[in-house]
């Protein structure tokens, strides 16, 4: 039995899954097992998996037996075979520092606190381009409550990356929803919290993936939008103030403006339109999201811009093709 459990979705990963299993066999703590999920890969991950597997019995091979299509459905499915009292979820291009689950486990045994953060640095190969997130604006001494993480987390303050208990796997486990689904679940996680503590091992993000679904013009990239409008809800229905809710309307009508732009620019996306119409639909018929968002600019002609963009379709398009004119002048 692991004293954490790493879950560790895998699709057509063999790229970087080498690196990232390396990683995770040079981590300075013994005591856990990772659980690498492959969701049917037509690539060489299974034999990456299985060489690593053969040389450290902590590396653990599952296969889903057929394509789920979204790492959330992939850690629900693992969820069964977790052994860990605590778990930990990475993508199969990251890495980490070798004290990284060693850093975790003692501060959340010395807290006793429900999850436990690390530094994460938006890595790049060549590290030219990386930036850090160290604890709460830059103190890694706080506990913060699962409600002022939950806030913390909104803008990125705090990342998503946690040590979190098991029961949360097996109690509440992943949304599946769409491609964003995990990021809406990290922040019910938050809400599960009594406390939150921070620690300086370091996960490192990988941001140099051209494959990964954040990079480049792609249909899972439009879910984001979606994805911001259930965690506008979720902000709502757990009585959070306008000082939580109004900025973030207006986050989730960006993200909606964005997604409209992608399609633009992306004439292989034009089928996947419906998508974003139904998240402005969404905006438009929903008078609470409507009264949120008419306070959250300060400044007049923005809110003018955007509470007539979430009225009318006719503005929310004229936005989106500036905004796709812009990402085309910047070569995005």
């Amino acid at each position: 039995m692991a004293e954490i459990t790493v879950l560790l979705p895998v699709y057509n990963g063999a790229a970087y899954l080498d690196e990232t299993l390396a990683s995770l066999r040079r981590q300075d703590f013994a005591a856990f097992e990772a659980l690498c999920i492959d969701d049917c890969s037509a690539d060489d991950s299974h034999a990456v998996i299985a060489r690593h597997a053969s040389e450290d019995s902590r590396i653990k091979y599952l296969n889903t037996g057929q394509n789920l299509g979204s790492a959330a459905k992939a850690v629900n499915f693992a969820a069964p075979h977790a052994t860990g009292r605590w778990f930990v979820y990475s993508s199969q291009d990251d890495l980490f520092s070798p004290d990284w689950l060693s850093k975790l486990h003692a501060r959340a045994v010395e807290t006793k606190c429900d999850a436990v953060l690390p530094d994460v640095v938006f890595y790049h190969a060549d590290e030219t381009q990386d930036r850090r997130i160290v604890g709460y604006r830059g103190d890694r001494t706080v506990t913060l409550s699962g409600r002022d993480a939950f806030v913390a987390s909104l803008d990125w303050t705090i990342s998503g990356n946690a040590l979190w208990p098991m029961r949360f796997l097996q109690n509440m486990g992943f949304d599946d929803f769409n491609a964003f689904a995990d990021e809406y679940t990290v922040r019910r996680f938050f809400l599960g919290c009594a406390t939150v503590a921070f620690c300086d091992g370091v996960f490192f993000y990988r941001q140099d993936n051209a494959a990964a679904i954040t990079k480049g013009p792609s249909a899972a990239r439009l879910d984001a939008a979606d994805a911001s409008l259930r965690l506008w809800h979720l902000i709502r229905e757990n009585g959070f103030g306008a000082e939580v809710h109004r900025p973030f309307a207006l986050q989730t009508l960006r993200a909606a403006i964005r997604a409209q732009a992608m399609v633009f620019n992306a004439p292989q996306l034009r089928g996947e339109m419906p998508r974003v119409t139904r998240v402005w639909e969404s905006i438009q018929a929903s008078s609470e999201f409507q009264a949120s968002l008419a306070a959250a600019s300060s400044s007049a002609l923005p809110r003018f811009v955007y509470k007539r963009a979430a009225r009318s379709y006719a503005w929310f398009v004229w936005l989106a093709r500036i905004s796709a004119l812009i990402a085309r002048r910047k070569g995005r």
